[in-house]
């Protein structure tokens, strides 16, 4: 059989050079086979996949360890090596083959490398009709008198199976359970008879155990043995039933039909005949209505955009459609999202930072690598980019004056940030309708040096890391970027922000700090600004931006924010928080002429020309609020100013909190604003959530019972004020709408994921379109589309939500009230009834046992006349003397 012709089209043949180098490799590659154990008549050799292929010798396909030989044609090995040359793998054995006899050479598949490789050629006919046809083995002969002795074992050496042993070996993890059965013990001894009882007779005797299904426990079932049997026909029939014990069963049904003579009979019949003759002109009637009118026409949609100008809390409520999914098993195993954001500018892009699950639930102990993904709606199942990331990030989120510009929170505490203005026009080129020239170089500088078309997404490295003994103790779960209307200098003092440009940030950790940070060329670096400036003509697709690299490595905190207990010793451990963004009237910023001119491209700032100004020439703001909320790990909320006063001995240090909430009873992960009202807050935690209002210290206006579920996750409406989201940890979404229902959300989407909730992110594609993106446990990013009814806002919604807000403060003030007014009452109570217990004449000891025998006089005579009355008074034995 000649050679198929090779996939690639591709031949090493015509280069002489190249032919020379790879013939010297091959006869070193033999010089070394030569020099192993091995017997002369065979010749071990490596045969590449495509030689594989070529002769049907495919490793554990065409040759098994159970059949592992394989005859070859002498001509057609021949014809490989012309054809190959050098590049063949049969081209050390030219010469063998030339010489041999036979015309099929034998090719064994050496499954256990017995000889150094994975094949080896047998090289003479003998060997190979040893090889083919083995001796069989001589049976010794036993003598009767002969004593065959045992073989002794030989002692047991372990490579490493006996810990793969004891990791499969079944291990009890719980104590057993202990059953006790007892009996009567009047019924001790007594004999037994045993009869046979029809339990139906006697149910209390018969005690069933039914297996059910627990609504507490979802076990995945992996695999099923059930027989199958081909039937010739399937249907498919149900019932309005309940079967609540639930069991694996099939059923197989035959048709059975009417016999040609039946069918005859039943034409044949005057009731079949009069029932058509009486339904013939309704069907008629019913046809030519359909042909006239479409009978299921929607006359609601019909109205159009005179319906979207009403009231939509009368109309029926859509739920969630699922818009599009993303996922991506090279970067996603293994692994769950715990931050997402949508991009600013660009549609239809998410970005999610993926973390490492719990290291008991990982098999392998290579640490892999970390990204940032950004998913398109144009290819959900690649990301089109990758932030690569020192650590796993916990936080990030896109700078507000600047998009290219990212920043991240690491698990080890460190603060990254990232400048993906080169690959911009990659994330661009994804957009629908959209025609962007995309440099090939930037975007597929990972592609490989052959011809392959293969896509390769781009990697962007991080452009600066904050030092690593300056930053945070433990992992940064929240990280928010400054507003451009203000900034801080190093004391916490709100001043004017004269470059009109977000460049400090703040984060928060378990560790109780809370630090600010500032991304501009300190004092000290501003005179080699100029010459960190980014060469853009001599920049490589390896490159990294330099953006930050006064920064990297350097990058020490602007000042830290401490959390000491109010009452007790110790700190509080943050994982949440929220700042008011300040709005600044007067806003003088060199960038507004800019926005106001058109020119979006003098907006973007380049972030290695600006320096920290003098704190001594801004101008300090008033009325900027410097308080903030927090959420801990205990499942407190605190409610702290970020200032640093002086203590008694001058040095600036962090005031306490000025209150401290117990609300939630485990992890807080939510701390949002409304973006409706600034004082309106949103926390969750553990089984519910609260609702709070800045300036109101008596607690949350609003506090929800505890559910069934965990909330993992919570978040305020874009459109609608009276409007969030809530996700659970069974995998559902529940919609709360405060002005339909208060104590119960109008919907719940069950059904969404089979995994915990971990973030959910609103955003408004257009005024018609919006989308909420949630993601899970495993990796999974889900996008819905926000139906019409929940991001059309009613008729003086905002106005209606702002005093609903009002009475429930006015009614957690008269709650207040009322219970400081019983505290009062209490206190005077107790009050009166001290005062009543020291005013009562105290009896001395004398006098309280001659009332304590007259009492009990009393109720000897009481006894006495009782027993007497039911005739069972019994007289003294023996009386006194007197």
């Amino acid at each position: 059989m000649p050679p198929r012709k090779p996939k690639s089209g591709k031949s090493s043949a015509g280069s002489k050079g190249k032919g020379k180098k790879i013939q010297t490799q091959m006869e070193k590659q033999d010089l070394e086979l030569s020099n192993q154990d091995h017997p002369e008549y065979i010749f071990p050799m490596v045969l590449t996949s495509a030689t594989q292929e070529l002769f049907d010798c495919q490793a554990d396909e065409d040759v098994t360890g159970e059949s592992p030989y394989k005859l070859l044609e002498k001509d057609d090995i021949i014809q490989d090596i012309k054809t190959r040359a050098a590049v063949s793998d049969f081209s050390p054995v030219k010469q063998i083959v030339l010489d041999y006899p036979e015309d099929e050479l034998l090719l064994v598949y050496d499954r256990d490398f017995t000889y150094g490789q994975s094949f080896y050629l047998v090289l003479t006919p003998e060997a190979k009709d040893r090889i083919l046809n083995p001796p069989k083995p001589e049976i010794p002969e036993v003598f009767e008198n002969e004593v065959v002795k045992t073989p002794e074992p030989k002692p047991w050496i372990p490579l490493g199976s006996d810990k793969e042993i004891d990791e499969e070996a079944f291990k009890e993890s719980r104590k057993k359970l202990l059953y006790k059965f007892s009996r009567v013990r009047k019924k001790f001894g007594v004999p037994v008879c045993f009869s046979d009882r029809n339990t139906a007779d006697a149910k209390d005797d018969y005690l069933e155990c039914a297996s059910y299904r627990d609504s507490r426990f979802s076990i995945k079932q992996l695999q099923r043995d059930c027989g199958i049997q081909a039937v010739p026909r399937l249907q498919s029939s149900s019932a309005q039933t309940q079967w609540k014990f639930q069991k694996n069963i099939f059923t197989q049904y035959t048709p059975r039909e009417l016999s040609v003579e039946e069918k005859e009979n039943i034409l044949h019949l005057e009731n079949l005949k009069n029932f058509c003759n009486s339904v013939t002109p309704r069907v008629l009637q019913a046809l030519q209505q359909e042909g006239i009118m479409n009978v299921f026409f929607d006359d609601w949609k019909a109205l159009g955009s005179a319906a979207e100008d009403g009231d939509w809390a009368g109309k029926v409520s859509e739920g969630l459609m699922l818009h599009q999914a993303f996922t991506d098993q090279k970067y996603t195993k293994d692994k769950k999202i715990c931050s997402i954001n949508w991009h600013p500018t660009i549609y239809g892009v998410i970005a999610v930072a993926l973390t490492d699950k719990k290291k008991e639930q990982l098999n392998e102990s290579v640490v892999r690598a970390s990204f940032i993904l950004f998913y398109t709606f144009a290819d959900p199942s690649n990301p089109q980019l990758l932030l690569e990331c020192p650590d796993d990030i916990f936080a990030f989120e896109f700078c507000p004056s600047d998009p290219n510009i990212i920043v991240g929170g690491c698990v080890n505490g460190q603060v990254v940030l990232w400048d993906i203005s080169a690959h911009v026009t990659c994330l661009q080129g994804t957009q629908p309708g959209k025609k962007v020239s995309v440099n090939t170089d930037v975007c597929d500088f990972n592609q490989d040096l052959d011809d392959s078309k293969e896509h390769k997404t781009p990697i962007v490295r991080y452009c600066a890391v904050s030092a690593l003994e300056s930053s945070h103790k433990a992992p940064i779960t929240d990280v928010q970027w400054l507003p451009t209307t203000f900034e801080v200098t190093r004391t916490g003092l709100p001043v004017e922000n004269m470059y009109n440009i977000s460049s400090q940030l703040v984060t928060c950790s378990p560790d109780c700090t809370i630090m600010f940070w500032d991304v501009r060329v300190s004092k000290p670096m501003s005179h080699s600004a100029s010459e960190m400036r980014p060469n853009t003509d001599q920049k490589t697709p390896y490159s990294t931006p330099d953006t930050f690299k006064h920064l990297d490595r350097t990058w020490k905190p602007l000042f830290k924010v401490f959390l000491p207990k109010i009452d007790t010793s110790g700190e509080y451990a943050p994982l949440k928080f929220n700042l008011e963004h300040y709005n600044c009237n007067d806003n003088t910023g060199r960038n507004t002429e800019a926005n106001e001119n058109g020119d979006s491209s003098k907006v973007i700032p380049d972030y290695s020309q600006l320096s920290v100004p003098l704190a001594q020439t801004l101008n300090a703001l008033e009325d900027v609020n410097t308080k903030l909320y927090i959420g801990t790990e205990d499942g407190e909320i605190i409610y702290t100013d970020w200032k640093l006063g002086k203590d008694d001995s001058g040095r600036m240090q962090s005031a306490k909190p000025l209150h401290c909430f117990s609300i939630h009873h485990w992890l807080v992960n939510t701390v949002q604003r409304s973006p409706f009202f600034k004082d309106i807050i949103l926390t969750m935690g553990s089984w519910n959530f609260a609702i709070w209002k800045e300036g109101v210290m008596d607690g949350p206006i609003i506090l929800s019972a505890s559910s069934e579920q965990v909330c993992t996750v919570g978040c305020w409406s874009l459109s609608r004020p009276a409007v969030f989201f809530i996700g659970k940890e069974d995998g559902s979404i529940e919609v709360w709408n405060l002005l339909v229902k208060t104590s119960e959300p109008v919907q719940v989407h069950s059904n969404v994921t089979n995994a915990k909730i971990t973030c959910i992110k609103p955003w408004t594609a257009s005024s018609k379109q919006h989308f909420l993106a949630v993601t899970d446990d495993i990796g999974m990013v889900r996008v819905f589309e926000i139906p019409k009814t929940l991001y059309v806002p009613s008729r003086s919604e905002s106005l209606n939500v702002k005093k609903y807000f009002e009475l429930e403060e006015d009614r957690l003030k008269d709650f207040l009230r009322r219970e400081e007014l019983w505290e009062i009452q209490k206190k005077k109570a107790e009050d009166l009834k001290k005062r009543t217990e020291l005013d009562k004449p105290v009896n001395s000891l004398v006098e309280n046992e001659e009332v304590n025998m007259k009492e009990y006089n009393d109720y000897l005579m009481l006894e006495e006349s009782v027993l007497k009355g039911m005739g069972l008074w019994q007289a003294p034995a023996y009386t006194q003397d007197t």
